[in-house]
């Protein structure tokens, strides 16, 4: 490997921005608690969908739900809160408001009227109108954003959904964050609360 290649190497990845581990002995991976008739598994940095830039914008969680009793319940994003360790506390975002933060659009292909007037020849001008086609790369295609947001709904006894909820990024120079977890739908049920500490890199 040539020193430029390892020299860009280096710069790229001195400009990574700040991660979240897990506030826990292993700092890796998913945090899963359980609570009577619920399992909940929750993961940051697990956004490989489009746009890749998200994070930069929001932060997306990964969750996984299990319903382990004998009755459905209902799932709703607003059982979900994050707090930063200055107790500043987030409402999630609706993934349509997510989309409209980036501002991109749901697809990658996008069709847009378009007139074109081109150059003339022996005194005649020729004049044209059409529909303009572009395809998308995935810095402004956030059809992920939607499709891959946790369900809200029904979760049916021993059924599973998973996916993401998304928050605004904290105020600047918070050390860590606790997504908190408390299901209306569960009597009694404390809230169950998943500490992440920020790394810089």
């Amino acid at each position: 490997m040539s020193l430029g290649l390892l020299g860009a190497l280096a710069a790229v990845s001195g400009c990574a921005g700040p991660t979240l581990r897990p506030a826990t002995s292993v700092g890796t991976g998913a945090i899963v608690q359980e609570a009577p008739g619920l399992r909940i598994s929750v993961e940051a940095e697990a956004w490989h969908g489009r746009p890749r830039s998200l994070p930069e914008r929001v932060l997306p969680f990964l969750v996984q739900l299990k319903n382990a009793g004998s009755a459905p319940l209902t799932i709703q994003r607003t059982d979900f809160l994050l707090l930063d360790d200055a107790n500043r506390q987030y409402g999630p975002l609706a993934p349509s408001e997510v989309v409209t933060l980036l501002g991109g659009r749901a697809s990658g292909v996008g069709v847009s009227p378009s007139v074109g007037i081109s150059g003339s020849t022996a005194g005649s001008t020729v004049f044209g109108v059409g529909l303009g086609i572009s395809l998308g790369g995935s810095g402004d295609d956030t059809r992920d954003v939607i499709s891959q947001a946790l369900p809200e709904g029904p979760l049916l006894a021993g059924a599973e959904i998973k996916g993401f909820v998304y928050f605004p990024r904290p105020a600047a120079g918070y050390k860590s964050l606790r997504l908190v977890v408390a299901p209306r739908e569960i009597p009694g049920q404390p809230r169950l609360d998943f500490e992440f500490r920020r790394t810089d890199s």
